[in-house]
């Protein structure tokens, strides 16, 4: 049983589920988690959020050469411990079966001492005036620091994701060195990126 993904946005906002989540925009998230695998590179340390557009990034890990994946979520590891090039590192926690991500202060301790070369990271929204957001109060700081832990910062998340708001806040575009979406971006976001001097990749 799923939750069905045309379902209302006031529903969605009081229950995210990662499931349905997945549900939504299946294709574009696939080309996404594809392109953002295969700027993976060997000897990479790197940092994976949680989400559903992080699950399909794990799903394309390299296998050719060795790398190391620090992350929080149940699925992402399930993905990265079952690769024998991939040196795994969990942060643990506390669990939160909607999004099947782990949380606590000596996670986020981890992270803070983990350095990355990468770190992507997903959101529930993107607004020009009200920054990049996401959909749990418990997400906000672990996001934060994985932030900062990295040398590159890149933004993984859907077109649809644009001009949208949810209620927790957790950085500004200016922090990310990357986005990579999909082509239906639309083209002011595109050109405000730009202006920033973030780097756009379309999947």
């Amino acid at each position: 049983v799923m939750l069905h993904p045309k379902s209302s946005a006031s529903s969605a906002e009081l229950h995210y589920s990662l499931i349905a989540a997945g549900a939504e925009h299946p294709e574009e998230k696939r080309k996404i988690g594809q392109l953002a695998a295969s700027l993976i590179e060997p000897q990479d340390s790197l940092i994976i959020d949680a989400g559903s557009t992080a699950e399909y990034l794990a799903k394309y890990l390299p296998e050719r050469f060795s790398y190391t994946v620090l992350c929080f979520a149940l699925n992402i590891i399930a993905e990265s411990a079952r690769r024998s090039n991939c040196k795994s590192v969990f942060s643990g926690g506390e669990y939160h079966e909607n999004t099947m991500m782990f949380e606590s202060p000596e996670g986020m301790e981890a992270i803070r001492n983990f350095r990355a070369t990468k770190a992507f990271i997903t959101a529930a929204g993107v607004d020009r005036a009200c920054g990049v957001t996401c959909m749990n109060a418990y997400e906000r700081e672990t996001k934060k620091v994985a932030i900062r832990s990295s040398q590159r910062a890149i933004l993984v998340i859907d077109s649809s994701k644009f001009g949208v708001v949810r209620s927790d806040y957790f950085g500004e575009l200016s922090d990310f060195d990357e986005v990579i979406t999909d082509e239906g971006i639309p083209h002011e976001y595109r050109d405000y990126l730009e202006s920033l001097g973030i780097l756009v990749r379309i999947a």
